[in-house]
């Protein structure tokens, strides 16, 4: 586990990357491609070209796709999903060629 100083904590398992804002929002990438560093950098550099607020209920998922196709070129899908605790979890799912 390596903290980061702005969210809560950083750790790759897997095929998974995960970062956690200190509100208890997760970003999660489900793929191979992105780095937790680059996840986190990605998620804050969005927050502030797109003028984001930390309430990502009112984030544009579409925007969001789009942005990480720019800057990765991956495509994905972005769901969100509840953990036990209440907050908020966007999981970008990498989309395969020909689905």
């Amino acid at each position: 586990m390596t903290p980061s100083p702005i969210g809560a904590y950083v750790f790759t398992r897997g095929h998974m990357v995960t970062w956690e804002m200190p509100d208890g929002t997760e970003f999660r990438y489900e793929g191979v491609a992105v780095s937790d560093s680059a996840l986190r950098e990605f998620v804050l550099r969005l927050m502030s070209v797109e003028g984001m607020s930390w309430d990502v209920t009112r984030w544009d998922d579409t925007a969001i796709e789009l942005a990480f196709l720019r800057r990765f070129g991956e495509a994905i899908r972005v769901t969100r999903q509840k953990a036990l605790s209440g907050t908020t979890v966007l999981v970008f799912q990498p989309i395969r060629a020909g689905i």
